[in-house]
């Protein structure tokens, strides 16, 4: 260690000036990473929902769907917008329906009409539905519009949230450091650290909404003690009278371990969500371990230069910082004879209990106030994709028609589950049917006798399929002999030949079949899981191993399945991985174990209030801010019980903890109320609700667990200080000047 921070020193300079140049290029490619919004990217391959997207991309267009409530104007009004939005570009069907689509709220009329386009042309039909009602009260919900609104409150909000951030940060740096240069320097340094994180997540191709959104702020708030401890080091090193290389090389010598240890427990926390089998923890802990390297090694190969370089105007510029003393917070642990901790504990143990009740909930709420109207006043509409065998003859019609008319009769309290189906057999009737002259007739509204003949002109003896019919009749219409079809016929034929051939395209591939149902419920509705299991058992009886569905509901139901594993996983990892590292560092088993009980307690007792508080924790936040809490706050554990080991070489027990702690409170309420800010300034301002439950969640966990580290671990080391603090020969020093 001592060669190594001897060589950082000689080439400072050197260092300092790659690291600011690497920063171009980092800065230019930062606009090639892309952003994914589409979290069914995440999913295992083994899914029903990858199965169901595979076979979808393959065979069909991928649809959307938005549904258009319009306030008032009346049923002609409606039918008359159904009309021109089907005749928009990308539009497979516009319809509404007045004994299902009408209801009446606050005096108002509200008519429903569902709009179902190909995925391509979503975000043109979108505009192109608001171009025509722009003048017409209504209110509008669907996947386009909550796309748009995550994009445009992540353009909005993060550089918001980052600057409120920024400056929160800088006047705590500003109360507590001795020279207002310092907090520039640590921003300087950050800055340099986000932007080369930032610029080399093109490894990844693309990231999630949700990486982007908080990678920069949390890596400010998480990496910044690695630089206070580096920063107050250095000076005390200077207050012993060595020169400033001298001071730095000492420093970084002294910092190696605490730094180190601090970003690697992080790394391990951050790296446990890899193994998430839903991929964003890929995503999210692969940049944010990245980016916790990144700033350890920005703080030790480029802050070095700049200290030493601005030492001088330091000194000019010094001023009093606001001193946190320990003293008084170590004489009340003391007096208090166990009681705090007793308490503590006892809260610890409550939080393990009543986290393991906790509900979670996978989908999020509706994203704006109109999404959320709509679905009360008219339920859900939340679309579900069948897939099966292709339908070739009247038998597998026959089949399909079965297993919908079967799932159509599922409940969920008390209503029906499903509101509308769009397949083959009811889009497509008319191909399907098998028709005389006569129904044909009365089928077209044409006169039966004009048909009979119509039907002998194309050779047509007896019953045929509307299908065949349309074929025949344009094979017909092409001939010389077409111009005795009346032009009212030929255009009817046109219009059912073009619609027969939407439904054959939208719902029969090369080797698939689809349906598309349209679904009341929400997965949190009770029962949603025994409808989701009464389609499978359906589908199953019908079709046996060949089908597949996928959907907003079966992706939540996927995730849901994976979600136990996932926890189970994550946690066992990050506690093993973050024990291993402290053992490694501190090589002695009772420290790691003594660190992981505190801060296992501190997830604990923020879960449980979490699930208390709010009625239920988004799993996608608990994964996370699980990893996060466990690998930065350990940190300020890490920090405490390493100043604690080396006050006890001169100290008793008691006396070496208070000394511990009033040399290491000013470090850790920093660096905790960076994280802390940072988390509720992200939860407050962001109303992407993925987003800001992370930052909430996160902010309240780095408070316990700033309280139990500076109330309760403490005592523990105290109490455990004969495993803690060895001398060589094995022997303790609990006996050299007194007991605790």
């Amino acid at each position: 260690m001592k060669k190594i921070a001897s060589a950082i020193v000689r080439f400072r300079y050197l260092l300092t000036a790659l690291m600011l140049i690497l920063c171009v290029p980092a800065a230019l490619n930062i606009g090639g990473t892309g952003i994914n919004y589409d979290l069914t990217a995440y999913l295992s391959p083994d899914t029903m929902t990858a199965r169901g997207l595979k076979i979808m991309e393959a065979e069909f267009e991928n649809t959307a769907s938005l549904s258009l409530v319009l306030i008032g104007g009346g049923d002609e009004a409606a039918f008359s917008f159904a009309e021109r939005i089907s005749a928009l570009d990308g539009v497979m069907s516009a319809s509404y329906d007045p004994a299902a689509g009408l209801k009446t709220v606050d005096g108002e009329e509200w008519r429903l009409i569902g709009v179902i386009s190909d995925a391509a042309s979503a975000e043109r039909v979108y505009d192109g539905v608001e171009t025509l009602v722009k003048d017409t009260p209504h209110m509008i919900s669907g996947a386009v519009r909550d796309g748009r609104i995550i994009r445009k409150s992540m353009s909005d909000e993060i550089p918001t949230v980052m600057l409120i951030s920024c400056l929160i940060v800088l006047f705590v740096l500003l109360l507590m450091s001795r020279s207002p240069v310092e907090p520039v320097m640590f921003f300087v340094c950050i800055g340099v650290s986000i932007v080369l994180n930032m610029g080399t997540n093109t490894v990844f191709g693309s990231i999630s909404f949700i990486t982007f959104a908080v990678a920069a702020i949390l890596q400010l708030a998480l990496a910044m003690d690695y630089s206070i401890m580096l920063i107050n080091a250095y000076d005390r090193m200077l207050e012993k009278g060595l020169e400033r290389p001298e001071a730095m090389a000492a420093a970084l010598e002294m910092s190696f371990l605490p730094v180190s240890s601090s970003a690697l427990t992080t790394v391990a926390g951050m790296l446990s969500l890899v193994f998430m089998s839903f991929t964003i923890g890929f995503d999210i802990g692969m940049v944010l371990a990245k980016g916790i390297v990144i700033s350890m090694l920005t703080v030790f190969l480029m802050l070095p230069g700049m200290l030493t370089l601005f030492t001088p105007l330091m000194q000019r510029t010094s001023h009093r910082p606001l001193r946190l003393s320990g003293k008084h917070l170590s004489a009340l642990i003391q007096k208090s004879r166990g009681a705090i901790a007793a308490v503590l504990i006892l809260l610890i143990a409550a939080g393990a209990v009543l986290q393991t009740r906790n509900t979670y909930a996978y989908t999020v709420r509706d994203m704006d106030g109109d999404s959320a109207r709509i679905s009360e006043a008219f339920g859900r509409a939340d679309p579900v994709a069948l897939l099966f065998p292709v339908c070739k003859t009247d038998g597998d019609y026959a089949e399909e028609s079965a297993a919908l008319r079967e799932i159509g009769e599922l409940e969920i309290g008390g209503r029906k589950a499903v509101t509308s189906v769009y397949a083959m057999p009811v889009t497509g009737e008319a191909a399907l049917k098998t028709v005389d002259a006569d129904a044909a007739a009365d089928m077209m509204g044409t006169d039966r006798g004009m048909m009979r003949t119509f039907f002998a002109l194309l050779g047509i003896d007896g019953p045929i399929s509307g299908g065949e019919l349309v074929k025949k009749a344009e094979a017909f219409m092409a001939t010389p002999g077409g111009w005795l079809i009346p032009a009212e016929t030929r255009k009817q034929i046109s219009e059912l030949s073009e619609t027969l051939a939407l439904a054959e395209r939208t719902f029969n591939g090369r080797e698939w079949s689809r349906a598309i149902l349209f679904m009341d419920m929400s997965y949190t509705d009770p029962g949603a899981r025994e409808v989701l299991d009464g389609i499978r058992k359906v589908m199953t009886a019908h079709y046996g191993d060949r089908w597949a569905m996928t959907g907003g509901i079966v992706v939540t139901d996927d995730i849901g399945t994976s979600f136990s594993g996932d926890l189970r996983r994550v946690g066992l990892i990050t506690v093993a991985a973050v024990f291993l590292i402290i053992l490694l560092s501190f090589k002695n088993a009772a420290v790691p174990v003594t660190l992981v009980c505190v801060i296992q307690g501190a997830v604990w007792v923020n879960m449980a209030y979490s699930g208390l508080r709010d009625g239920s924790v988004f799993f996608m936040c608990y994964l996370i801010c699980m990893a996060l809490q466990m690998g930065a706050t350990i940190d300020y554990g890490i920090l405490l019980t390493e100043n604690y080991r080396r006050c006890r070489e001169s100290m008793n027990p008691w006396d070496a903890a208070a000394a511990a702690l009033d040399r290491s409170m000013q470090t850790i309420l920093t660096s905790g109320l960076a994280l802390i800010t940072a988390g509720f300034a992200v939860g407050r301002i962001s109303s992407v609700f993925y987003i800001s439950s992370i930052g909430t969640m996160l902010g309240r966990g780095a408070v316990v667990s700033v309280l139990l580290v500076l109330l309760l671990l403490p005592r523990m080391l105290v109490w455990l200080d004969r495993l803690i603090v060895r001398k060589p020969n094995g022997k303790n020093n609990a006996g050299e000047t007194g007991t605790a």
